[in-house]
């Protein structure tokens, strides 16, 4: 497999499942980072830039299996970067963060549909 085909497979499909990518996120995640420190690591480890997209993805494939008891790891997430762990408060706090995050996110979308509506009714 030449080296655009292998570096655009891993973009398309995280290597969620490859023993060799899922240690190094371990070994990197043991301790809070920011997503800009790990992606020049995957850069300087795989060669490749990991896009926040696939980034995401990674998380969101791992946590899932953390939700259905696959795992018992948790990819908590904060001001502070990404951090893989089983502690009960970071867990809690990660999902805390979820919640803040859901609830901006929410509220931008009703301030939004609130200005749509203003501008249909004037206009």
């Amino acid at each position: 497999m030449n080296e655009k085909h292998l570096r655009n497979t891993f973009l398309a499909h995280p290597p969620v499942e490859k023993g060799g990518f899922n240690e190094f996120i371990k070994e990197n995640l043991k301790d809070w980072i920011t997503y800009a420190n790990l992606k020049e690591r995957i850069f300087n480890e795989y060669n490749i830039s990991y896009p926040r997209r696939s980034w995401n993805k990674y998380i969101e494939v791992k946590n899932q299996a953390f939700c259905d008891g696959e795992n018992d790891m948790y990819i908590a997430h904060s001001n502070k970067g990404y951090k893989i762990t089983k502690d009960r408060e970071e867990i809690e706090a990660s999902i805390k963060h979820l919640d803040t995050m859901a609830k901006n996110m929410l509220k931008k979308e009703s301030n939004a549909k609130k200005a749509l509506n203003r501008s249909v009714d004037n206009g």
